[in-house]
């Protein structure tokens, strides 16, 4: 396995070359290009890896903790878009790709590491390295499905099917954010999710006998 950086722990390297192998392997001169470039970033809850009006340059791989990717309206409220745990990539892709003024914040719900890489280095290997173009098509085609997933959750799905959809995709969010979070993302009030909760609890497991 190619060597970590040197001001990245091992175990973590492995984390972020495992992860990136299970989309699309990279070989030793590939990794040995991120390796150069990589920078481990610590955030401590509420930090943010990209603030809305700024530039996005960074895309990070989530080693631990959790973030979330959220717009904030005119009236000071939230929409949540989505969550980077670890194992996952954090960076508003639209917002790299336009190399315009963000819309979105990336905010720590809980302290994060992130191994990050300079985005202008990966879209230069995208674009003249095979094994970065064959990785940049993965995840496109993963982010395509999430996208294609999340539109016929808010169009073709009740509240409660769509927290269930939530909780199957990320098993371990609850752990990480705050149900106000996840209510934002699930569209709902969180009385409304609480709601959603308490009835989910009281239905029996499927192939359960009924109650006497």
């Amino acid at each position: 396995m190619n060597a970590a950086p040197a001001h990245v722990p091992a175990a973590e390297w492995q984390a972020f070359v495992a992860g990136m192998n299970a989309l699309s392997p990279l070989n030793d001169d590939d990794l040995a290009e991120a390796a150069r470039l990589c920078q481990r970033l610590c955030l401590d809850k509420g930090q943010a890896l990209l603030r809305a009006g700024e530039r996005a340059h960074l895309v990070g791989f989530v080693v631990s903790g959790g973030l979330r990717e959220h717009y904030v309206l005119a009236d000071g409220g939230e929409r949540t878009k989505g969550f980077s745990l670890p194992g996952w990539f954090a960076g508003s892709l639209s917002d790299l790709l336009s190399n315009e003024a963000s819309k979105v914040w990336i905010e720590a719900a809980a302290p994060s590491v992130l191994l990050t890489l300079p985005w202008a280095d990966v879209r230069h290997w995208q674009e003249t390295r095979p094994a970065w173009t064959r990785f940049g098509w993965r995840v496109a085609e993963r982010l395509y499905m999430m996208k294609v997933e999340r539109e016929y959750e808010l169009l073709a799905m009740n509240a409660a099917a769509r927290l269930d959809a939530t909780l199957a995709r990320w098993p371990t969010l609850e752990q990480v954010f705050s149900q106000r979070d996840i209510a934002s993302y699930v569209g709902v009030t969180p009385v409304h999710l609480s709601r959603l909760r308490t009835a989910k609890a009281a239905s029996p497991a499927p192939g359960s006998p009924p109650s006497r």
